[in-house]
């Protein structure tokens, strides 16, 4: 009812008021202070000065992103207290070659990035934008918007905007060339820039041209000592392998020169795991790390041969243009291009729950003396190996955005009134190449000596003795061997047009009005590898094709209505409003509407507050999503109950087909989950509240201070079922009828929980419209240019987080991967100083990173795992530290030719915190540096 309440008030006010201009002119006080500060702030498309803006906006110069040496703008903007790292240069596992920006922690589709006010089409079949596509060296600015913005730029602004304002009207040229390389003389970065620009035709036009060729090393993971051993499988998996149930193991034997299989089972004694040797004995697991245990122990550290940071190359090519005919009509175009490389690097394939033949003649005396004891002893035995011979699996990705914008705009014949109309078209290739996987069907039938039955299906059969060190040849190898392709295609076309101008003279000022049209449509289509669909592969998850399409047709008005100006304790009162009605193929209409209130009682002091209501149509992926294979880790209630500990849960458990729950044995720490999108998904709605004081002291020159509350909540949250397949066994289990809406979805007829013949549970996990997101805090802002020594620029962003939360489990000041992947710091700072001396300028960078727990460690999960035997080499996961990073550079303007930058990053060396089941590398590599120190230098030339 409020919100209905609240929709009918916007309406009717933008009714009678109307709306302001998309580029209206506040009044200035002169030429020049209209020259200097007055800019088109992201978030409205009010013209406004820095301070000026309703909703809170961070910018960061050209001079930020040059002076830490950034070649990509995810670099930058992850520094941000705003910003809740996503994806970057040391992203691995998981990680798909692109760099995201993830505002608030919402997730990257709900940040939207734009250039020059302009969507960027995004790069996967989520929707999500690769920052590698932005031209670094184009930049003028980066302004970010926190807080919902979908009534100027419609869906997918949950969270906020990042605009990247790039250079338009260059003139000469300019060639650069950057070197970066960490203190251990690893991670070396090349990075070559071209830009050339001049006017023709008397001033009326003007081209900039631009090219760029970035090549990023990687460094291993063994390269590190704190990412060489995976700390958080030890504690969390390790233990689990051996103790996986009632099994008998068919193994070889762990070390570091060997397959270093994990083992394999099928039903002899309670928790027993069994290994036999390249002799043919037999010895029960060994759940030690050689690493730890004086090289005796059988599970696998698959850390060291892992990316830390990963390769690349990438080419940038493009354009910006622009000719005036008369003050009617200026035409403009903006062409871009980028080939990307990246690749990425895992441990060998894990072969997990790999069925092998009782028959099998690999199999030895021994152990077929041991299988023969089971209950059925014909039964197949189930295996699990590191499959070190084949080499660590690879990744190559290619990406390939072709983007092209042509526009016209200009003033029309009366009054103020101006337009704007361009058409946009967006393709992106993206391909993955994946070498030195297993192929499950080949290395099953290889085990099992290549019998007829498996031959008819598996031509040119090889047999595969897995069994103890050395013992899978190069022809066997060579045979189970599986390589694969997957690709996948987004494309965008966009039209948009908009007239705005002044509609009238208020006693306080001109009230504008601005009326836009945007149709849009975008496709994708996702075409993984045959082998993939089938799940014929060991070491990555089964992938269904996703193909699918929606268009939207979206109206909207924008306002700011003068109120009151020079009384007494307002000089100036003014009104901003916005609506937007968007028609969606997929989800049909949707509105999202702001008001906010700027309210300034002198030169020195202003409140600002806005209301915003924001939503985001669900992307194609979620809506056609069709069976993605997954592997969670959970613990079958099942798993060899008694019936005396729970008579109703072990009847339920007989009922889905395990006649004696006593004796069944989970067969590992997982289980199979399928994802699901749904066609009846509807749109996530967002309701953002901001209320802000800023400060600019006149007796205070050049110090400017802004304090500003947020407090977003996304409801109708797109999310998996019941908040993840945890969530979906406890609800089931929790009815204890598989005939119930707990254990079976309607809307897609899927059984959510179900057993194969082996007993084996199996999931389903579609997504739905039921989470709730709720994120709040405070944003401080301190600009102070000091006007002694040169005048020295300070400014300072903090980020005190009061909250975060998805459905009712609260984040704030933590950090880890179970529901969601991300760390939340109660306090994040960012302090930059500068200070030119003569013609070199030094600048200051100092990152704080509050302490946190691991997610581990939070009750709602259970108790965490820290140093519980005191032992030496087990680290102590309970806290994350603290962390300051400094970063140091200087630019030098040798002559009107020639500047020279220099710095160094991460100055002290800091090591990143480790965290237990981390994101990635025992920590998150976004949030905490893992390269180490870092020096880089750039020579430009200018002509």
């Amino acid at each position: 009812m409020a919100n209905s309440n609240i929709a009918r008030a916007v309406h009717f006010a933008l009714l009678v008021a109307g709306a302001t201009a998309a580029s209206v002119p506040a009044p200035v006080a002169n030429a020049q202070e209209a020259e200097l500060e007055q800019i088109v702030v992201t978030g409205s498309r009010i013209r406004v000065r820095d301070f000026e803006e309703v909703s809170p906006v961070a910018t960061v110069g050209a001079d930020v992103i040059a002076s830490v040496g950034a070649t990509t703008v995810d670099q930058v903007l992850n520094t941000l207290p705003q910003v809740v790292p996503g994806f970057t240069a040391t992203s691995n596992n998981p990680a798909d070659g692109t760099a995201t920006v993830d505002l608030r922690g919402l997730g990257p589709t709900r940040t939207l990035v734009l250039v020059n006010g302009r969507r960027l089409t995004p790069s996967t079949t989520t929707g999500r934008t690769d920052l590698n596509n932005v031209p670094t060296q184009l930049i003028e600015r980066v302004e970010v918007v926190t807080g919902g913005a979908s009534a100027v730029y419609g869906s997918d602004a949950l969270a906020g905007v990042v605009n990247f304002i790039l250079k338009d009207d260059y003139e000469g040229a300019s060639v650069g060339y950057q070197y970066g390389v960490s203190d251990r003389g690893d991670g070396a970065e090349h990075n070559i820039d071209f830009t050339m620009g001049g006017n023709f035709a008397d001033g009326k036009g003007n081209f900039t041209g631009f090219a760029s060729y970035n090549r990023r090393d990687s460094i291993l993971q063994a390269d590190r000592s704190y990412t060489r051993v995976d700390y958080g499988y030890y504690h969390i998996l390790g233990a689990q392998a051996a103790t996986a149930g009632s099994v008998t193991g068919v193994a070889g034997r762990f070390d570091n020169a060997a397959p270093n299989p994990f083992g394999a089972y099928g039903g002899v004694a309670a928790n027993s795991n069994w290994v036999q040797e390249a002799d043919g004995t037999i010895r029960r697991f060994n759940s030690n790390l050689a690493e730890f245990n004086d090289g005796v122990g059988d599970r696998y550290n698959f850390a060291p041969v892992n990316f830390l940071q990963t390769p690349a190359d990438r080419w940038t090519l493009g354009g910006i243009g622009h000719y005036t005919f008369n003050e009617h009509a200026e035409v403009y175009t903006d062409l871009l291009y980028v080939n990307s490389q990246n690749s990425l690097q895992l441990a060998p394939t894990p072969a997990t729950s790999v069925r092998v033949a009782a028959t099998s003649p690999f199999l030895s005396a021994d152990m077929q003396a041991l299988a023969a004891t089971r209950e059925d002893p014909n039964a197949d035995l189930i295996f699990r190996r590191r499959m070190v011979e084949m080499g660590p699996r690879q990744q190559e990705n290619s990406s390939s955005l072709f983007q092209i914008t042509t526009g016209v705009k200009g003033s029309l014949a009366f009054k103020d009134w101006e337009y704007d109309a361009y058409y946009l078209y967006g393709y992106n290739d993206f391909d993955n190449y994946t070498r030195n996987d297993v192929s499950r069907s080949r290395f099953e039938a290889g085990i099992a000596g290549c019998p007829e039955d498996y031959v008819k299906f598996v031509p040119n059969c090889v047999g595969v003795n897995p069994f103890g060190v050395g013992t899978i040849s190069q022809e066997a190898a060579d045979f189970i061997r599986l390589n694969f392709a997957d690709s996948q295609v987004f494309k965008r076309s966009l039209f948009a047009g908009a007239i705005n101008g002044t509609l009238v003279d208020l006693p306080a000022g001109p009230l504008g009005f601005a009326f836009g049209a945007e149709i849009r449509k975008d496709q994708t289509d996702f075409r993984p590898d045959i082998n993939k669909q089938s799940g014929d592969i060991l070491g990555f998850n089964a992938q269904q094709p996703v193909k699918g399409s929606f268009d939207v047709t979206e109206l909207y008005i924008e306002a700011a209505v003068p109120l009151v100006k020079d009384v007494p304790a307002i000089q100036d009162l003014s009104l901003e409003l916005g609506y937007r009605y968007s028609d969606y193929s997929s989800v049909g209409g949707v509105e999202a509407y702001k008001a906010g209130l700027n309210w300034a009682f002198n030169d020195s002091f202003r409140a600002r507050g806005m209301y915003q209501r924001s939503v985001r149509a669900p992307s194609i992926f979620e809506l056609v999503q069709a069976g993605d294979q997954g592997f969670p880790v959970y613990t079958d209630p099942c798993a060899e109950l008694q019936q005396a500990d729970d008579p109703d849960v072990y009847a339920f458990c007989q009922a889905q087909g395990i006649a004696n729950p006593e004796n069944y044995i989970q067969p590992n720490s997982q289980v199979e989950a399928f994802f699901f999108g749904s066609p009846d998904l509807s749109e996530e709605t967002s309701d953002t509240y901001t209320l802000g004081l800023v400060f600019t002291p006149a007796f205070v020159e050049g110090l400017s201070v802004s304090l500003d509350y947020y407090d977003i909540k996304v409801d109708d949250y797109i999310n998996t079922l019941n908040g993840g397949v945890s969530g979906i066994i406890d609800a089931c289990f929790a009815s204890l009828d598989l005939n119930s809406s707990a254990c079976h979805f309607g809307p897609l007829d899927l059984p959510l929980v179900y057993r194969n013949d082996a007993g084996e549970m199996k999931i389903n996990a579609p997504t739905v419209n039921e989470s709730e997101l709720r994120t709040k805090g405070v944003d401080l802002q301190v600009n102070y240019v000091i006007p002694v020594f040169n005048d020295v620029h300070v400014t300072l962003l903090t980020t005190y987080l009061d909250s975060y939360t998805l459905d009712g489990i609260e984040y704030k000041g933590s950090s880890g991967a179970y529901n969601i992947a991300g760390s939340f710091p109660e306090w994040k700072a960012n302090l930059r100083v500068s200070a030119p001396i003569g013609p070199i300028t030094v600048s200051w960078q100092l990152n704080y990173i509050d302490s946190m727990i691991n997610q581990g460690d939070i009750p709602a999960f259970g108790e965490g795992n820290c140093n519980p035997d005191g032992d030496e080499y087990k680290p102590c996961f309970g806290t994350i530290g603290s962390k300051f990073y400094n970063d140091l550079s200087a630019n030098w303007n040798i002559n009107d030719a020639f500047e020279l930058s220099v710095g160094v990053n991460n100055l002290f060396d800091e090591e990143p915190e480790l965290i237990q089941l981390g994101i990635d590398q025992n920590t998150d590599p976004g949030t905490y540096d893992v390269v180490g120190r870092y020096f880089y230098g750039m020579l430009r030339a200018k002509f």
